[in-house]
């Protein structure tokens, strides 16, 4: 501090100009470098630069300003020119940070502890607790098997399978072999939660099932293989053990209990189809043209429409009675019967799930296109009251960028309302009018000209009377049982691609899930016997509704 005293007093003063702000300079220069000898350096320069600007200004307007700026230009300088130096630690301060302790032997005992703290994570929850106890809260076994309410014996040998469990985890190499997976996933039959207890939704439950698709596991080797802590798979795989979905066996080993489409299944599926498909398909068409006339001779609401647009609607009806009548002649022949699932939530159906996997080697272009025609989104019957509908959502819906279509009792009041306002002529009262601007939005309806039109067949009782004596006549022309050699075929040429591991109710089930209702529909539209939909056609497509 004499030091900047002697310097402020051998500068020339301006009308005491840098003795007034002196003081002020130096606390600058201290905030900048927070050190006592370099504020005093600075303030010096500051001071030097300060009486200098001032011997050459005439008139200052605003000094407070410009003694700043002095400052802010002085220390920039000043910090271009040390700054370099600043870096430096004395040498003294090594010694202070000196240690006894081998670096390498810490960082291998913080990769133990880290690694036994994973191992005691994959432990299943009543080890975990009796880990926890023992080691942790440093309770004796007596104290453990009052608070678990199980022998004292029990505890010591659940006590040794621990450290067994924890030798062998921590003496484990370490992979990373596991890739997780994603499944895709459904059902048939009735399910009261669609989104299937996580399956297809959550990828840890679909991680699950995978992983103990035919070799069981327990939780903490499932907890192990998906490097996951067993306290997040326990709930998980309660909930999938009481839903069925995966099976407990021996060992508290769980094993899915549901098969898991691959994509060589699925185009085992369209190979087979594609080739055998064809004749069954020509026998329906050939009937139903012969009787498309008089069918729309009916005069249906929707009579009017694109005669190939009927037939995709049309046919479906047809479609499902003889695909039953067939399945439920080669089930007699074989005594087979095929119930679904009964779980304990009330619902009762079959798990349908597969992989999202990249096409394998082995199949023709044609077969990989053909794999996506053959399987549709859904097959929905829906009946209300009187009111009943058959939906096919299949390929050409799909590619028209929906993926469900489902009627519900509102809408479908609403398409009966909408043919009688067609039949009769009435005008539309302002409920119509919202009900009819729904449809249109749907695409099952149009307005023209401010006249509502429905643009699916839609049948009342006496008209779908007439409809079922005609369906009647083409179905005995193409043949009551016309997919039983289809489906006996399917069985024989798909049954050796079913794991053995399955149970017998789900092997017997999938090897008579021909399905070929979505292929006779496609394999006419790519042979030229049917015409391929419009985008506008596609979004009502495969639509029929009547009363009964």
């Amino acid at each position: 501090m004499k030091r900047f005293e002697r310097t402020v007093s051998r500068i020339e003063w301006h009308d005491g100009l840098v003795e007034q702000y002196a003081k002020r300079i130096l606390s600058f220069a201290y905030s900048k470098t927070r050190d006592g000898f370099l504020a005093e350096d600075l303030s010096q320069e500051i001071l030097c630069s300060l009486a200098d600007s001032l011997r050459r200004q005439d008139e200052v307007a605003n000094m407070d300003g410009f003694v700043y700026t002095i400052c802010c230009h002085t220390w920039s300088k000043y910090l271009r020119r040390n700054k370099k130096h600043w870096n430096n630690v004395d040498i003294e301060l090594l010694y202070q940070i000196q240690s006894d302790q081998d670096v390498e032997q810490e960082a291998v005992t913080s990769c133990l502890i880290e690694k036994l703290r994973r191992e005691v994570a994959y432990l299943s929850a009543l080890h975990r607790k009796i880990t926890v106890l023992y080691y942790y809260e440093n309770r004796t076994g007596r104290e453990i098997a009052g608070l678990l309410h199980i022998p004292s014996a029990t505890v010591r040998w659940h006590l040794s399978q621990v450290k067994e469990k924890l030798k062998v985890g921590m003496e484990m190499k370490e992979t990373l072999a596991y890739q997780p997976k994603r499944l895709w996933c459904g059902h048939d039959g009735m399910a009261l939660d669609l989104n299937m207890h996580g399956l297809g939704n959550n990828p840890l439950v679909d991680n699950i099932c995978i992983a103990c698709y035919g070799a069981p596991l327990t939780v903490e080797e499932l907890s192990r293989t998906l490097q996951v802590a067993a306290a997040y798979i326990e709930p998980l795989v309660q909930d999938l053990a009481y839903m069925d979905y995966l099976q407990a066996v021996v060992g508290n080993r769980y094993r899915t209990n549901f098969f898991i489409y691959t994509r060589r299944f699925q185009l085992q599926q369209a190979r087979y189809t594609l080739r055998q498909v064809g004749p069954c398909a020509q026998k329906l068409w050939e009937a139903f043209r012969a009787h498309l006339e008089d069918i729309c001779a009916i005069g249906f609401v929707g009579s009017h429409l694109d005669r190939d647009f009927l037939l995709w609607a049309l046919m479906p009806l047809s479609l499902q009675r003889l695909y039953y009548s067939s399945l439920g002649e080669v089930l007699r022949k074989n005594h087979v019967q095929l119930e679904p699932p009964k779980r304990k939530d009330g619902s009762q159906h079959w798990v349908k799930a597969g992989l999202t996997e990249e096409d394998p080697d082995g199949f023709t272009p044609e077969e990989i296109a053909f794999e996506k025609k053959a399987n549709g989104n859904g097959i929905k019957t829906r009946s209300w009251d009187s009111l009943h509908s058959l939906q096919y959502d299949g390929y050409a819906t799909m590619q028209a960028g929906i993926f469900w279509r489902e009627f519900d009792p509102k809408q479908l009041f609403d398409v009966e309302r909408m043919a009688e306002l067609v039949k009769t002529g009435e005008s539309p009262n302002k409920y119509d009018k919202t009900a009819i601007a729904s449809l249109v939005g749907e695409g099952y309806a149009r307005v023209k000209n401010d006249v509502p039109e429905l643009m699916i067949p839609f049948f009342d009782a006496e008209e779908y009377g007439r409809l079922r004596e005609q369906l009647d006549i083409i179905e005995k022309e193409a043949g009551q049982t016309l997919f039983t050699g289809f489906i006996e075929g399917y069985a024989r040429t798909m049954e050796k691609e079913i794991p053995g591991f399955l149970p017998p109710d789900i092997r017997r089930y999938l090897k008579y899930q021909a399905y070929p209702q979505y292929a006779v529909l496609y394999w006419l539209a790519d042979k030229g016997y049917l015409r391929y939909p419009t985008v506008e056609e596609a979004k009502r497509l495969c639509t029929v509704v009547w009363c009964e």
